[in-house]
C-alpha cells in the first residue's frame, strides 16, 4: 500500500454492480487500497448496526493490516 495511504471500504447495492444477477438480498462489502485491485465480498443486505463497539474498522500501517467489524441488526420477530 502506498505511503501515506490506508484501505478504503464502501458498501455497494446489488443493482449498482454489473457481474452478477441484481439480487436484492444481498449487498457488497467493498476494500480499496492502491496499488491493488478493489475486493468485494458479498454480504446480506441486511441492515449494518453502528452503534458503538458495533462497527469498527482499524489500520496498522507498520504491518499493513486493516481490520473491518461489523453487526447487522437483528429483526425483532415480536414486531412482524
Amino acid at each position: 500500500i502506498e505511503a501515506g495511504l490506508q484501505p478504503r471500504h464502501r458498501f455497494m447495492s446489488a443493482f449498482e454492480q454489473k457481474i452478477e444477477a441484481k439480487d436484492d438480498r444481498f449487498q457488497y462489502l467493498l476494500f480499496a487500497a492502491e496499488p491493488y485491485e478493489t475486493i468485494g465480498f458479498k454480504i446480506p443486505n441486511l441492515q449494518v448496526d453502528k452503534g458503538e463497539g458495533k462497527f469498527e474498522t482499524s489500520w496498522d500501517k507498520d504491518d499493513k493490516v486493516f481490520k473491518l467489524k461489523l453487526h447487522f441488526v437483528l429483526e425483532d420477530k415480536s414486531k412482524a
